[in-house]
């Protein structure tokens, strides 16, 4: 049988058999090469989980948290401003002259004649009318939901790094062992 000489991975240079290694036959060179070869493969696989899915999965995770943190933000900000509406009430003023912006910047003058009632965003699209003094519970109950979210966002970000960091000593652990293991 011809024996076909096959480049040497770990070493790059010209066939095994040219190869400096101190291997005894060219059949255990050939199998610490296969093994080499098994090995680098291994090591592309681990690297292309972390890179291309952990990484990508770890990006929407956070992304997904600071969308939480800032609708959280956006209903305080509603919260302090039904404050105010309550107080304009207690002071007998029902109606409310404002700006609304229609986008791009672009902002229009608008007039509320009767501020006793508004719509939240309770999520997925969905607006509720309330009184304004409910106002206040529908806030509390939207903020604890999404505090829920944002603490599994956080959870699932640490796990995400953690598997990162076991990749990367995985594919370190790789990277130390001999060609013939």
């Amino acid at each position: 049988l011809k024996q076909y000489a096959a480049p040497c991975v770990s070493c790059r240079r010209g066939s095994s058999s040219n190869c400096g290694s101190n291997s005894s036959s060219n059949i255990s060179s050939s199998m610490a090469h296969s093994a080499r070869i098994d090995l680098n493969a291994k090591v592309r696989d681990y690297e292309h989980f972390a890179n291309d899915v952990l990484k990508v999965d770890l990006q929407k995770t956070v992304e997904q948290r600071a969308k939480c943190q800032l609708e959280i933000e956006e209903l305080e900000e509603l919260r302090r401003n039904v404050q105010q509406l309550k107080q304009q009430q207690e002071a007998g003023h029902t109606t409310l002259k404002t700006r609304v912006e229609l986008g791009s910047g672009v902002l229009c003058r608008a007039a509320v004649p009767d501020t006793s009632h508004l719509f939240i965003g309770i999520g997925l699209g969905f607006h509720l009318e309330v009184a304004l003094h409910e106002a206040d519970r529908v806030i509390d109950l939207r903020q604890q939901a999404l505090r829920v979210q944002l603490g599994k966002c956080i959870d699932k970000a640490a796990r995400i790094k953690a598997n990162v960091r076991f990749v990367a000593q995985a594919i370190h652990e790789l990277m130390q062992l001999p060609a013939g293991q």
